[in-house]
């Protein structure tokens, strides 16, 4: 078997991720990216693939031991890299993690110092949503460049029980700032936060539970009802999926839906419209954390779907296998 059938099993493939280089991998703390390269590792891992991550911020030792390495297929996990592609030798993909990568007016300096280079590269781009190929496409990137591979999770990794010790709670997690505006939503009383906190408004008094590590989040996260996004930018909020795993139900702002089955009625979506009205967003909290509590096996069976497996088999060996497939043709 050569290199296109190191797909679905068949063949072992070396995989080598690119991270930012800014934080540790695995991140002793907050770092979204970090833990997913990690995760991603682990998971590739249990299929018997060999998988090196490269995590620095000097681009001439990433093409190093890039080459040293001689994978057969590049993942860049840091869009901040994208000058770099068209120097790997190798099969390559480029992922984007970016909060306002649908909202280009939101975007500040990142338009030009990383956005306005991928319509000059072209690079092949692993997509975390319809949405993300949608704009990339926008931007003239051929279809054939474009590939959507959402974000899955250990599902078995995280704890679950049917009944949950704080059944009149919700939970708020992530990195505490005005991006997701849990000052805003510190006036629900049953809602509560854990993150790193770059918001200075927000009072650590009030149902304030720290930075958890990930080992509590995947031990800890099945003792609420249900799971808070309130955010006005995201890709595919591995939060969402975590939530879903442990048993909850997720409230979500429009931005945060990639890849949700919005007709799951333990699913609830805060319109754009209503997204600073807190009576609003209060009312549904409770709504939609009073009918999961209900439905934690049917909410646990569904996050089944975002299972790295799962997600492997439906979308990334494929992409993979195509890239490989264009790289040799």
């Amino acid at each position: 078997m050569g290199t296109r059938d190191r797909c679905f099993g068949l063949v072992e493939m070396k995989i080598l991720f690119v991270g930012p280089g800014l934080l540790p991998i695995p991140p002793k703390g907050w770092g979204g990216i970090e833990h997913l390269v990690w995760d991603m590792k682990l998971a590739l891992t249990k299929l018997n693939h060999d998988v090196k991550i490269v995590n620095t911020t000097n681009p001439k030792e990433i093409i190093y031991e890039i080459n040293n390495y001689r994978p057969d297929f590049v993942h860049v996990q840091y869009d901040d890299w994208v000058l770099l592609c068209p120097y790997i030798q190798y099969p390559c993909a480029i992922s984007t993690h970016f909060a306002y990568i649908e909202q280009v007016e939101k975007m500040g300096d990142y338009k030009q110092r990383v956005f306005d280079h991928y319509p000059r590269v072209k690079p092949n781009i692993f997509a975390l949503s319809d949405g993300i190929i949608k704009t990339y496409s926008g931007e003239g990137i051929p279809d054939k460049n474009l590939f959507l591979t959402p974000n899955g999770l250990d599902i078995d990794a995280y704890t679950f029980t049917d009944k949950p010790k704080y059944s009149d709670r919700s939970i708020c997690i992530g990195k505490i700032e005005d991006r997701k505006k849990q000052y805003f939503l510190q006036s629900i009383d049953s809602l509560w936060f854990a993150g790193n906190i770059a918001d200075n408004r927000f009072n650590q008094s009030k149902n304030y539970l720290g930075e958890l590590p990930k080992t509590k989040i995947k031990t800890n996260l099945t003792d609420y009802g249900n799971l808070v996004l309130v955010s006005d930018g995201e890709v595919h909020p591995r939060v969402c999926t975590e939530a879903l795993a442990a048993g909850l139900g997720v409230v979500v702002s429009e931005s945060g839906i990639a890849n949700l089955d919005l007709d799951k009625d333990f699913i609830s979506v805060i319109p754009d419209s209503k997204i600073n009205d807190i009576e609003y967003i209060e009312k549904h909290v409770i709504m939609n954390r009073e009918y999961s509590i209900n439905h934690r096996q049917e909410i646990r069976d569904y996050a089944k779907k975002f299972d790295w497996p799962e997600i492997f088999d439906k979308y990334y060996f494929p992409s993979i296998k195509e890239v490989i497939d264009e790289k040799l043709s």
